[in-house]
């Protein structure tokens, strides 16, 4: 066997056992982005007079849509800081100190996440929650955006 060929092949182990030992960097597919997206109406007898959306990429952010009664915030947390990939979403009153409803998921580092619910409603489903001292419901969902690479 030539040097040569001996060489890859230690090369090509010594990679492996790094890999296989979660030590060193790993190429780690997610997805490529995630839209949220937020549906209002001051009244549950209405129609939804509002619809925003916000995307996130492979990168911590933080962003709102600020309603009439209602703010809906998300957090995108890559893991980088904290080994911890997730995506926060939270509804306040107008005035961001009520919560009205919380919810976290923690992704996986070795994927993206998945839409698996009908209706368009991405990895998340679709939630309500409602502002008590009123009769406004905001709608939303979180969806997984695949890439348009040809």
């Amino acid at each position: 066997m030539s040097k040569g060929i001996v060489l890859g092949l230690l090369i090509l182990c010594g990679s492996l056992l790094v890999a296989c030992s979660g030590r060193g960097e790993a190429v780690v597919p997610k997805a490529e982005m995630i839209r949220c997206t937020a549906a209002y109406r001051a009244s549950v007898a209405q129609s939804i007079e509002r619809e925003e959306s916000v995307t996130f990429t492979n990168s911590n952010a933080e962003k709102a849509v600020v309603f009439a009664d209602m703010v809906f915030h998300a957090v995108y947390s890559d893991g980088e800081a904290d080994n911890e990939r997730a995506l926060r979403l939270w509804v306040t009153d107008g005035t961001d100190t009520a919560v009205y409803h919380t919810t976290l998921y923690q992704l996986p580092f070795d994927s993206g996440p998945q839409n698996q619910f009908v209706g368009g409603h991405g990895f998340t489903g679709l939630h309500y929650s409602y502002a008590p001292d009123s009769s406004a419901e905001l709608q939303f969902w979180c969806e997984a955006i695949a890439s348009s690479r040809n």
